[in-house]
């Protein structure tokens, strides 16, 4: 990051969320670039902090990642980002985005929203079974592709009703073992 913003401003590093949350609570910053994941959490954590404190609530807002995908760029555009970019970034043009960002902000605009769902599925005695945890959606079927296509339809049909999707963070696949 210092070779991209060399001369242009002045630049604080922080090498965890938790450090970049206290200092945005303790200074004001002109800007925040922020890479997508911490060690501890992921950028919409910091973002949703931003946007709920007064001091930071305008303070325009650029995400980075490796990853950056049409899903994860509309989810960071919904979390409140100004602006997502995906590494490698191109010295030349990442400097014009900071530049403009810090004299006149804009917020990036999809044509067409891109939701990611995490949906959890299993397979127990001849049957499929998926979940959707946001919508709290249950199917089972006798194949994969059909449960599949079961809850791709109701979130289509949910998503044109109005449902707002795609803001699950942290997922994971919990198993228990139990002695019985």
């Amino acid at each position: 990051m210092r070779k991209y913003v060399a001369g242009m401003c002045e630049l604080t590093i922080t090498p965890s969320l938790r450090m970049a949350m206290s200092l945005l609570s303790e200074r004001k910053f002109d800007l925040l670039i922020s890479d997508f994941i911490f060690p501890e959490g992921d950028a919409l954590d910091l973002i949703q902090l931003s946007r709920k404190s007064e001091a930071t609530k305008d303070m325009p807002i650029i995400v980075i990642s490796g990853s950056m995908d049409g899903a994860l760029l509309s989810r960071v555009l919904k979390a409140g980002a100004n602006e997502g970019l995906s590494k490698p970034l191109a010295t030349d043009e990442f400097r014009a985005v900071v530049t403009r960002m810090m004299s006149d902000p804009y917020v990036r605009s999809m044509e067409r929203a891109i939701c990611s769902v995490t949906c959890f599925q299993w397979a127990v005695r001849g049957s499929v079974s998926q979940y959707c945890p946001e919508l709290n959606l249950l199917f089972t079927a006798a194949t994969k592709d059909e449960v599949s296509k079961q809850m791709l339809a109701a979130l289509q049909e949910r998503l044109t009703q109005g449902a707002d999707v795609g803001y699950t963070n942290h997922e994971m696949v919990v198993t228990h073992v139990v002695q019985g």
